[in-house]
């Protein structure tokens, strides 16, 4: 064997040694994400690992009692969470969106740790604004961030653990997004809304508004668009995002334009239940007009978010309480919580309501 040979072997052997002292320092869960399999130290590595979960104020659960759990936490600094988001394949599989990258959950929302893709485009440097899991092919999936002054939307078909770049945007970023007919529906921070052909990847403006949109919903059936803006108000659009229409009844009702968050019934597209500033309200006519939730019983009226199970049952929050209610908003239930972050996102997995929490 010649000396090249013997430094070759030098260099394998040390490591080799590194990567068992690093496999055997670390004694936490094993995650697996998609095809591929890897520990949770190395989940957790990219962003910041303190050896050990403990308890966090940015995720917790309601469990099948009722009560409200703290969550596990294998990550050092607070973060705020601004969605979490459920995989079409396995449904203890979660993901959450943060202004310090992506997290994930491998047993439906009990614990977190950090994560990143195979390449580190993901950090903790990285401001994850949406994820989508596309309904028509449940195993892609995309994810739009904001990194060194540009804004990129990923794809992924292995739960992000590789990424494929398909646009990206100087000094601009996707706030939300969403998919119709293999088609991605893009609202920008900088008030346009896009559409990009994933088939042709090509892209081009539909209108443009004055201040950066927020939220973006597409009705079941794909016939109706809902977006918000920073600046307030709800639009709506019969033609594909060609022209919107402002839906202007919430302008009697003192805050009722600052939605925090908006709920489409997977039912019926004219269905609209929307968290603002005003209190919990509802529209059955697509937001040409609206009632609100007089019973609902916090103390004070901005909620912050809203979702529905699919048992019909309606859990919003306001001041990091949950509120429940199983008869369409008669009577409610609260549920207590010690997260000192206003609640931002709920979603339902495995008998758990999964609560994520950020801003204030």
């Amino acid at each position: 064997m010649e000396i090249k040979d013997f430094g070759f072997l030098a260099v394998l052997i040390v490591w080799g040694g590194l990567f068992y002292l690093l496999s055997a320092s670390f004694v936490v869960p094993n995650v697996s994400i998609g095809n591929e399999g890897f520990s949770a130290v190395a989940l957790s590595a990219f962003s910041g690992f303190n050896g050990g979960g403990g308890s966090n104020e940015s995720f917790g659960f309601v469990d099948e009692s009722g009560e409200f759990q703290e969550s596990q936490a294998y990550f050092k600094d607070s973060v705020d969470i601004s969605q979490i988001e459920i995989s079409l394949l396995d449904s203890s599989l979660l993901f959450a969106a943060s202004d310090r990258g992506l997290f994930v959950s491998k047993d439906a929302g009990l614990n977190w740790y950090s994560f990143s893709d195979v390449e580190h485009k993901l950090n903790s440097n990285t401001a994850v604004y949406k994820i989508l899991f596309n309904p028509e092919n449940k195993k892609e999936s995309f994810i739009s961030v904001f990194s060194n002054g540009k804004g990129t939307i990923y794809r992924s078909e292995n739960n992000f653990f590789s990424l494929g770049k398909l646009i990206e945007f100087d000094s601009e970023g996707a706030y939300d997004f969403n998919i119709k007919n293999n088609n991605l529906y893009l609202g920008l921070s900088n008030g346009k809304l896009m559409i990009y052909s994933i088939d042709k990847n090509e892209s081009r403006i539909l209108t443009t508004f004055s201040s950066p949109i927020t939220g973006l919903k597409i009705s079941p059936g794909g016939n109706l668009i809902y977006l918000t803006l920073k600046s307030g108000g709800l639009y709506l659009s019969y033609d594909g995002g060609q022209s919107f229409n402002r839906l202007k009844y919430l302008d009697n009702y003192n805050g009722a334009n600052k939605i925090n968050g908006f709920f489409i019934s997977p039912l019926d597209g004219y269905l609209v239940y929307a968290a603002t500033d005003y209190g919990l309200i509802r529209s059955f006519d697509a937001g040409a007009t609206w009632k609100v939730f007089k019973s609902f019983p916090s103390e004070t009226a901005s909620v912050s978010v809203v979702a529905l199970n699919d048992k019909g049952e309606i859990f919003t929050a306001s001041n990091g309480k949950i509120y429940k209610s199983r008869d369409s908003g008669q009577n409610w239930q609260i549920i207590e919580t010690n997260l000192g972050t206003q609640i931002s996102a709920i979603v339902f997995s495995e008998n758990r309501v999964i609560v994520g929490a950020g801003g204030s």
